[in-house]
């Protein structure tokens, strides 16, 4: 026999940001809510975001940061909920934040559990009934909703938003749930690929430099032409290459792989000297001390463990003096430099993407995010076909969709009374 809890206005399918972002908003518009999570606390992902130290957003939010199939879609839930207003609310509930490189914004204590606190506590706040371990089983619309999970405990609602994500870090319990129930209802799920995950690399030498963080200008090129760029910062580990600047690039890499071309990654390890000024330099070196092995003025450029490949690909002696390089060797430095090239052969799995691109279109979902197909039906956050560069974009996304959502299902649900 079915465990039956109590009716709630909006129930919400989904404790990660954009869930609990939706439940709060329903709650403060005078909703019954419940928020129903598979983990054992709501809030998990958040915890690991931004090297656990949550880049809450960022001072920007330009459209153009966004991928999708329409990411225009977007363009009036940001301006309903954008960062400033993200900003004023976390500020609100007691997150005093910070502006880091890039327009990067984070709690000032670096810990992304000061969030997901200031967002439990919120959560209690406003009622929200919170039900943890509960896998949804049974997802059957009506007036009312039904809903059950795998032990048979049950609920009713009278809307039901799905914040299920999409299927990156399964780890925190994105397992593309959502998704299955939305493709059950009819609706058309755009292709689920990894978009912000670490690149592994046809060069065996990555192992001998892993570890080592620059800031760079990284390029994709497929058959020796540019498909796409990023700036930011990348980390070299023993498979490849990762870092949200070589992260940010993953999207476009999959589809030139199985299309069958070669693609590779162009680097610029120092992108804020032009060719000419990096060549000044090592000469200016060079100068101050001729008798200076070449290896030696290097490591004061770069870190130490990338000159023995530098000077490999230049064909240096490792005890080569300085003054002894030709301008053609030096010219060579130069471009190993402002362009390293490392051949790419795929993407790392969906289990370590910080974010899936893909998901319900947008197409059939209205701007206040519920369903087209299935009323009383909303959607808000990855489980979207709406995602974001890394820079706190996805986060912003997660707020903005979670608060449009929670606002609409409430007032849907009242208006029923």
């Amino acid at each position: 026999m079915l465990k039956t809890y109590k009716h709630y206005n909006v129930a919400v399918v989904g404790g990660g940001p954009a869930g609990i972002m939706a439940a709060i908003f329903a709650a403060r518009a005078d909703a019954s809510v419940v928020l129903l999570e598979k983990n054992e606390a709501v809030g998990r992902k958040i915890l690991a975001t931004g090297n656990g130290r949550c880049n809450i957003t960022n001072r920007n939010i330009p459209i153009s940061r966004y991928h999708g199939s329409d990411i225009t879609f977007a363009e009036p839930i940001f301006a309903d909920f954008g960062s400033h207003e993200t900003i004023e609310f976390f500020e609100s509930i007691g997150v005093l934040l910070k502006e880091e490189d890039r327009g990067r914004i984070f709690p000032r204590t670096d810990q992304a559990s000061t969030v997901v606190n200031a967002l439990r506590a919120e959560l209690t706040k406003y009622d929200v009934t919170i039900h943890t371990g509960f896998t949804v089983k049974r997802l059957e619309p009506g007036e009312p909703w039904h809903i059950s999970d795998e032990n048979g405990k049950q609920i009713t609602a009278d809307k039901v938003i799905l914040t299920t994500g999409g299927k990156a870090a399964h780890q925190f319990g994105s397992s593309g749930d959502g998704l299955f129930w939305a493709k059950n209802f009819g609706h058309e799920i755009v292709p689920i690929h990894a978009a912000l995950v670490p690149l592994e690399t046809t060069d065996d030498f990555v192992k001998d430099i892993m570890g080592i963080r620059l800031v760079a200008h990284v390029s994709l090129l497929a058959d020796g032409k540019l498909i796409a760029s990023r700036d930011g910062d990348i980390l070299f580990t023993h498979y490849g290459i990762s870092g949200p600047a070589a992260m940010g690039l993953a999207r476009e890499v999959d589809p030139l792989l199985i299309a069958g071309r070669k693609a590779e990654l162009s680097i610029d390890m120092m992108p804020d000297l032009t060719a000419e000024k990096l060549d000044e330099t090592i000469v200016g070196l060079a100068a101050a001390d001729g008798k200076k092995a070449v290896k030696t003025l290097l490591a004061g450029v770069l870190p130490k463990k990338l000159v023995p490949h530098i000077l490999a690909t230049c064909r240096i002696k490792d005890n080569q003096k300085a003054a002894e390089i030709s301008k053609s060797v030096r010219q060579d430095i130069v471009s190993t430099i402002k362009d390293f090239r490392l051949g790419i052969s795929k993407v790392r799995p969906l289990k370590e993407a910080q974010v899936t691109a893909g998901g319900i279109t947008t197409s059939e979902v209205t701007p206040n995010l519920e369903s087209k197909i299935v009323p009383g039906l909303y959607f808000a956050g990855e489980i979207l076909d709406i995602d974001g560069d890394s820079g706190g974009f996805n986060l912003q996304w997660a707020w903005s969709s979670g608060k449009v959502a929670g606002e609409a299902a409430a007032r849907g649900a009242i208006s029923l009374f």
